[in-house]
C-alpha cells in the first residue's frame, strides 16, 4: 500500500490544519438559548404540520435537534471502534495510515465529549426531560458484525451526509435564525469528519485491491444496515413524540398524532438515510471502488426517498 502513504499523509496535515479544543467549541457547563429554531426545516420538518402552533413548532424542532445530536454521540460508539480496529491491523504495519486512523479514533471520541455536552445543556434547559435512546453499546455490537467493507460503507454514507446537513442546509443559512451555539458545533465536526470521509474512503480501497469478490456480499449486508438504521431512528422518534406531547401540555388527537408522526418520519429517514444515499460525494466515491457499487445504492435508494 505505498501508494497511498501520500493520501494518509495529506488526510493527517489537514487534520491538524483544522483541529480544534472541545473548551472552545463548548465549554463546560454552557447554557442554551431556547428562544430560536436551532437546526433548519429541512432537517427537521416541523413547519408543514398544520396542527400545530407556532410555539409547538418551535418545541419540536428543539427536540428533534437535541435528538438529532444525540444520534450522533450514539453512531459514533461504533465508529470509534472500527478506526481502532483498523488502526490496529496497522500495528508492526504502515505506521503511516496507523498514525491517520489513531487520529481519527481520538476525534471520533472527542465529537462523542462535544454531544454528550450538548445534550447535558439541553436536558438542564428544557421545561422536560427529553427520552433519548440508551443502547448504543449494543447498536454497535450489531454494526460491528458485519464485515469490515459494509462497515465503512455505511460510515462513509453517514460522514458525507453529515457534510451535505452541513454545507447545503446549515452554512450561511440567514434565513431561519438559528441558534449559533449549535451552527458552531456541526461546522467544527463538519471540518473534522471531512478528513474521516477521506480515510474511509482510502480503507475501502484497501479492502477491494486485496479483495474485489468482497463487495457484493458487503453492499448486502450494507443494505441490511440501513434497514437497522431505520429502525433505530423510529425508536427515536417515539421518544421524541413522548417528550413532545409532555412538553407542549396539551392532548393530541389520533388525526394529530399521525400528522406529526408521517411528517417525522419521512424527515428522519430521509435527512440520515435517503440524503446520504444520493449525497453526489457518496456516489461518487462509490464509482470509484467499483460502477455496480453505485448501481446497487441507485436501485435502493428509492425505499428511503421521499421528495
Amino acid at each position: 500500500m505505498r501508494s497511498l502513504d501520500s493520501d494518509y499523509r495529506s488526510c493527517i496535515q489537514s487534520s491538524e490544519r483544522v483541529s480544534w479544543r472541545l473548551d472552545d467549541v463548548l465549554p463546560e457547563g454552557f447554557h442554551l438559548d431556547f428562544g430560536s429554531r436551532i437546526l433548519p426545516d429541512e432537517l427537521t420538518a416541523t413547519e408543514s404540520i398544520g396542527c400545530l402552533s407556532d410555539r409547538e413548532k418551535l418545541l419540536l424542532n428543539q427536540i428533534r435537534s437535541n435528538s438529532y445530536a444525540h444520534l450522533f454521540l450514539f453512531l459514533e460508539e461504533y465508529a470509534v471502534a472500527l478506526a481502532a480496529h483498523r488502526a490496529g491491523l496497522e500495528l508492526h504495519g504502515n505506521p503511516m495510515h496507523m498514525r491517520a486512523l489513531l487520529r481519527f479514533t481520538e476525534e471520533e471520541l472527542k465529537h462523542q465529549q462535544m454531544f454528550t455536552r450538548y445534550t447535558a445543556a439541553f436536558a438542564r434547559g428544557f421545561k422536560v426531560a427529553p427520552a433519548l435512546l440508551d443502547n448504543q453499546v449494543e447498536v454497535a455490537k450489531a454494526i460491528l458484525s458485519k464485515s469490515d467493507l459494509a462497515v465503512l460503507l455505511l460510515n462513509l454514507h453517514l460522514e458525507l451526509m453529515t457534510q451535505q446537513h452541513y454545507v447545503e442546509s446549515i452554512r450561511g443559512n440567514d434565513r431561519e435564525n438559528l441558534d449559533p451555539v449549535f451552527c458552531n458545533m456541526l461546522k467544527h465536526h463538519w471540518l473534522e469528519e471531512a478528513q474521516h470521509a477521506r480515510i474511509d474512503a482510502l480503507e475501502i480501497q484497501k479492502i477491494m485491491a486485496r479483495t474485489p469478490e468482497a463487495l457484493d456480499s458487503a453492499l448486502t449486508e450494507y443494505a441490511e444496515l440501513l434497514a437497522a438504521l431505520r429502525g433505530t431512528l423510529i425508536r427515536q422518534l417515539e421518544l421524541d413524540l413522548q417528550t413532545f406531547e409532555r412538553a407542549a401540555a396539551r392532548p393530541f388527537t389520533e388525526e394529530e398524532r399521525k400528522e406529526i408522526r408521517e411528517a417525522q418520519e419521512r424527515s428522519y429517514v430521509w435527512g440520515f438515510i435517503g440524503m446520504g444515499m444520493k449525497s453526489p460525494l457518496f456516489l461518487s466515491r462509490l464509482r470509484e471502488v467499483a460502477p455496480a457499487a453505485e448501481k446497487r445504492v441507485l436501485e435502493l435508494a428509492p425505499l428511503y426517498s421521499f421528495n
